[in-house]
């Protein structure tokens, strides 16, 4: 029998009232191995903090506003010194938390980085843009080029990761190029890297912190560089 993983799921949340908090119940029912739950208010001005905490959330609260990278970072550095993986889900209900066991399958059998693919699965109507969409294509062909990786989903925010994989101290993340970041160093490492397919399905509440222009420009150059260049 395969012994079970020992997660910690880490959310980062920034005014996400009104989507937190089925994001937190819809891990804690769909997670069985899971250890603990994190939510990392990032300097939330609305009622992010209470109702992530109904839900059954532990709350770790920054102020001001850092960004989604340097959230997950401050994440990292709580988890549990007894978990074995890390899983990273958005708090916008965007994700489908009944996805988590198809991750935590391929983590069993040995992926140490398993990325849910928006790619392979299903995108719902309004999940994302059209110019988001070529973007993230676009940036996923060039990680693959220059970095010798094979992957359909470099900014996927969907992701089960060995423990191993993520020593905060290694990481410069401020924003959106934290996912582009962790994707490189898993290559670097030779990490055993699956993707399975995902659903990913419209923003119920509220507005996306991420801004096309200057995000982009910071994952590109990540791309480029090979870590982060903006801090």
């Amino acid at each position: 029998m395969t012994e079970a993983l020992r997660i910690s799921a880490v959310l980062a949340a920034h005014n996400e009232e009104g989507n937190v908090g089925d994001a937190v119940r819809g891990v804690r029912d769909h997670c069985e191995d899971l250890l603990e739950l994190l939510v990392i208010d990032d300097g939330s001005t609305d009622g992010t903090v209470a109702e992530a905490e109904a839900a059954g959330a532990r709350v770790v609260r920054l102020t001001p506003n850092r960004g989604k990278g340097a959230a997950l970072l401050a994440g990292l550095r709580e988890v549990d010194p007894e978990a074995t993986h890390v899983l990273f889900i958005d708090a916008d209900g965007q994700d489908d938390p009944a996805d988590i066991p198809t991750l935590v399958s391929e983590a069993r059998d040995g992926g140490e980085f398993v990325n849910g693919s928006r790619w392979l699965g299903t995108l719902e109507r309004g999940s994302i843009s059209l110019p988001n969409r070529i973007g993230n294509r676009f940036m996923t062909e060039l990680l693959n080029l220059r970095h010798g990786a094979r992957i359909t989903d470099s900014q996927a925010g969907f992701r089960l990761i060995s423990k191993r994989l993520l020593n905060p101290d290694r990481f410069r993340s401020r924003e959106y190029e934290v996912e582009t970041e962790m994707m490189l160093h898993a290559v670097r490492a030779g990490a055993r890297i699956v993707e399975v397919p995902v659903t990913r399905y419209a923003r119920g509440e509220g507005a996306t912190d991420f801004r096309r222009v200057r995000n982009g420009v910071r994952i590109l150059a990540t791309i480029v560089v090979g870590r982060p260049v903006f801090r």
